[in-house]
């Protein structure tokens, strides 16, 4: 099993191929947060169509839950409101792999490939998840920055 960790902010998300590390002043970290995010929607999805229906590799992309994590211990300002918010609201890590644990044992997804989840339950992608033109695109692009030669490379099926 192949599984991805996404976000459920992949929805906010698009992909801007011309200029996809976001340079030349375009860079804002929301941006690339969630562009990231949807691309690694997009890889699961592409890889799975690729491996194909009888391929015994199969993919899952998951949105984890809002996780309390130790980003705030270097914050210099806000520390304490962060910590006591995210106490409150965000998951604890023993509850935010949960789903990520699902994907890799739950048995009962041993026929299913390039779908998405959330909360240990498949969940419905919006259209940009959806978008197979954009996943071969960013499929092929990816191959290309780092210079994949051609018999590494998963063939396309179609």
């Amino acid at each position: 099993r192949v599984i991805t960790v996404s976000s459920n902010t992949h929805k906010l998300a698009t992909i801007n191929f011309e200029n996809i590390n976001l340079r030349n002043g375009v860079y804002n970290g929301l941006t690339a947060y969630t562009q990231s995010k949807l691309s690694n929607v997009l890889f699961t999805r592409e890889l799975a169509r690729r491996l194909g229906p009888n391929s015994t590799v199969n993919t899952y992309v998951l949105h984890p839950g809002t996780i309390k994590t130790e980003v705030s211990r270097n914050m210099e300002s806000g520390k304490a409101v962060y910590d006591m918010f995210t106490t409150l609201f965000y998951l604890r890590p023993d509850m935010g792999c949960q789903t990520t644990l699902y994907c890799a044992l739950e048995e009962s997804l041993d026929n299913e490939s390039g779908f998405f989840y959330n909360n240990c339950r498949r969940d419905e992608l919006w259209d940009n998840g959806k978008d197979d033109k954009s996943a071969k695109l960013l499929w092929d692009l990816s191959a290309d920055l780092v210079k994949l030669e051609n018999h590494l490379r998963i063939a396309d099926r179609k």
